[in-house]
């Protein structure tokens, strides 16, 4: 089993198949097209039902072939943080921004514009949906500062409303470091106003004892059944001890 501080060097990461990568994204960006427009569209409720059962046909193509909770994607690389179907980086998840990551320094950057289908407040992201970004974003940071952890505490202040269609940028650092436990802090802000927080955040990621990871991840294969590397170190989030 591959160790948290392993993670992100990247040395034996495995190329994603390029032909599926390229469908898996344009999937992806279908059905993000395809949740964004049903949730603004004021067609007949005719057509609405029409496009309904399109959908569903087109839905059970690919419920021919499924995985299980405990086989990774084809796509996926656990130990360089390689994961297609995550609801806030992934390309190929309907739900997600996506958001793009990259360090600067000892910070990590994003940027997303988030759409109608992550609305609360009207026009305005929901606040659920900035807990889920902050806890990728502080995630991602601890991830590439090569303290990986589940989360343990996550807390957020909100200072003002997160506007839809709006270009923003989160930005989260390592702020403590000690043993298992690493504490990171970051914002989400306007990308034309970085300096006036919206949202901010700070989280505290353990690296879960080993006889914890093999409970959570034990049983996770690869997409062809083999035991996956680094299952240990599979998730962002969750319950640590």
């Amino acid at each position: 089993m591959s160790t948290p501080t392993a993670w992100g060097a990247g040395s034996d990461a495995t190329e994603p198949d390029p032909e599926l990568l390229a469908a898996v994204t344009e999937l992806g960006a279908a059905v993000r097209e395809l949740l964004e427009t049903s949730v603004a569209t004021t067609v007949p409720a005719g057509e609405q039902a029409a496009v309904a059962a399109g959908v569903r046909e087109l839905t059970a193509r690919l419920a021919a072939s499924t995985r299980d909770r405990h086989t990774l994607s084809a796509l996926d690389d656990l130990p360089t943080f390689r994961r297609t179907y995550s609801p806030v980086t992934g390309t190929g998840h309907g739900f997600a921004p996506p958001v793009r990551f990259r360090r600067e320094g000892g910070v990590v950057v994003g940027e997303a514009t988030l759409g109608l289908r992550h609305e609360g407040p009207p026009a305005h992201c929901h606040g659920g949906v900035s807990a889920l970004l902050m806890d990728q974003l502080l995630g991602s940071a601890a991830f590439l500062a090569g303290r990986w952890g589940m989360t343990a505490h996550l807390g957020l202040e909100y200072r003002g409303a997160v506007p839809l269609q709006t270009p923003v940028v989160l930005t989260a650092q390592v702020t403590e470091a000690s043993g298992r436990k690493t504490v990171v802090a970051g914002t989400i802000a306007l990308a034309a106003e970085p300096d006036r927080h919206l949202v901010r955040g700070e989280a505290v990621f353990v690296s879960p004892r080993a006889e914890l990871l093999e409970r959570y991840f034990g049983e996770l294969t690869t997409a062809d059944g083999a035991p996956a590397p680094g299952h240990g170190h599979a998730a962002t989030d969750g319950t640590a001890p």
